[in-house]
């Protein structure tokens, strides 16, 4: 705890690794579950399209080659070639439309993740201030051991580290899962 004289005011610092609380926020755990689950359901998705794509371009390819087949019927291979083209303005829509639900599903993404980020900050920012408040602190600064650049705090001396008590105080609100409450 540092109290430094100023004038008739005291004014008492604090730290704050923040990218350490984020990762042990239970929350932040829960989140990543939910992202790689989100993730791999639009991967599917893309592989999804990506597989129709790939069996419409070779339906288009098979056309392609019966229409510039000599051992065809002039007519049937006519009719190839008129299946063909069909085809390939089909597939042309069809890339079109795959590209646009590729984007879309690009832009989901990543609305997902700043949101789900966004709310993970709300909670440790309540949460600091919660712990800032009661313990009357007047200014926490963040201070990032593990990405010092992206720290507010380029040194520190005599000043307390508040991690500890947001990181409890976030995680006061877990769930108890099944394992603790059948060791109790």
């Amino acid at each position: 705890m540092t109290a430094m004289a100023c004038g008739a005011v005291e004014l008492k610092v604090a730290t704050l690794d923040l990218q350490r609380v984020l990762s042990g926020y239970y929350k932040s755990e829960e989140a990543a579950k939910e992202l790689h689950a989100k993730e791999v359901s639009f991967r599917k998705e893309l592989d999804d399209l990506r597989l129709e794509l790939g069996k419409r371009e070779g339906e288009i390819e098979d056309l392609r080659k019966l229409s510039l087949d000599n051992a065809l019927h002039a007519d049937v291979r006519e009719e190839k070639k008129k299946t063909f083209e069909l085809k390939l303005v089909d597939l042309r829509t069809f890339q079109v439309k795959a590209e646009g639900i590729r984007t879309q599903l690009e832009t989901e993404w990543r609305g997902h993740v700043a949101r789900t980020h966004e709310r993970l900050l709300d909670d440790i920012l309540k949460a600091t201030n919660r712990v800032g408040e009661k313990e009357g602190f007047n200014l926490i600064l963040n201070a990032s051991k593990a990405q010092p650049a992206t720290s507010d705090v380029l040194f520190a001396r005599a000043v307390e580290d508040l991690t500890p008590k947001v990181l409890a105080a976030l995680n006061a609100s877990r769930p108890a899962t099944p394992q603790a409450s059948e060791k109790q």
